[in-house]
């Protein structure tokens, strides 16, 4: 007697599919475990969809498989799991890998080129403050060299010193200025204590004050505090003035902004 004709191959075939109800699948499962011929058949007709399946390019999924291995009876087999790979998916994988290693190549010369860039930068930002400390440093030399041979001149010479006041006048009350003069060499020298800041269309103006009237004889620096001067010579004078002119000094002296005035004792 042939059992499979008690269950035909379109129920095995629902069942493969998943399209019986939970009955008529256990019905089909307990027919499978008594009788071979039947297990046989769904075996078959597993093997005939996934042919079809491989043919039309749908893979059944793994779950799938292992479902109905496991609704069989049958073990999973070791190799079923496992995909061929074909020519193309070769070529698509050694395609993956090279535009992997190209990306992580590329990140890498990113990150170098971010570092050396920075390093960079920061080297010429150094030497940039190098060069400015040695120039603040060689300006500084300058001035004390200036600052000493001034001192040698002036110790060397024989000069008598006028101070200047501004505290008889509303200008500047707090402004002082000490005035250095060698009458035997007619040497003048100027020291600013403290000037106000002008504005940069003014100047300050020194005039020696004798017989024949007040005579420019040069312009103060307010910035150089504490510094010599060099003025022009005199050879006589009854006192020395600082006036507030219009830049590169005047003829004759603003009275008006008289700043500071010292007489020669």
């Amino acid at each position: 007697m042939d059992i499979k004709g008690y269950i035909s191959s379109g129920i095995l075939e629902l069942y493969l599919l998943g399209e019986l109800s939970e009955m008529e699948r256990r019905e089909v499962e307990n027919m499978a475990a008594q009788y071979p011929e039947i297990k046989e058949e769904l075996r078959q007709l597993e093997s005939a969809m996934f042919a079809f399946d491989n043919k039309t390019g749908v893979e059944p999924s793994q779950l799938t498989k292992q479902k109905i291995y496991k609704d069989l009876g049958f073990e999973s087999p070791k190799g079923s799991m496992k995909t061929l790979d074909t020519p193309q998916d070769k070529e698509t994988s050694r395609w993956k890998s090279f535009a992997i290693a190209a990306g992580l190549a590329a990140v890498l010369a990113s990150v170098f080129a971010i570092y050396f860039a920075n390093r960079y930068y920061a080297t010429q930002e150094e030497y940039r403050v190098l060069v400015l400390e040695r120039s603040v440093l060689a300006e500084e030399v300058e001035i004390n060299r200036a600052r000493y041979e001034q001192m040698e001149e002036f110790l060397a010479g024989d000069f008598d010193r006028i101070p200047l006041e501004g505290d008889a006048f509303e200008i500047q009350q707090d402004a002082q200025v000490d005035i250095f003069w060698d009458r035997s060499e007619a040497r003048v020298l100027a020291s600013v204590r403290n000037l106000g800041v002008l504005d940069p269309d003014q100047d300050y103006q020194l005039w020696a004050i004798g017989e024949d009237g007040p005579v420019g004889i040069g312009l103060i620096n307010a910035t150089q505090i504490g510094l010599l001067q060099q003025m022009d010579a005199v050879t006589a004078a009854g006192a020395f003035a600082i006036t507030i002119e219009p830049k590169g000094g005047s003829e004759t002296p603003t009275l008006e902004k008289l700043v500071v005035l010292g007489e020669v004792v």
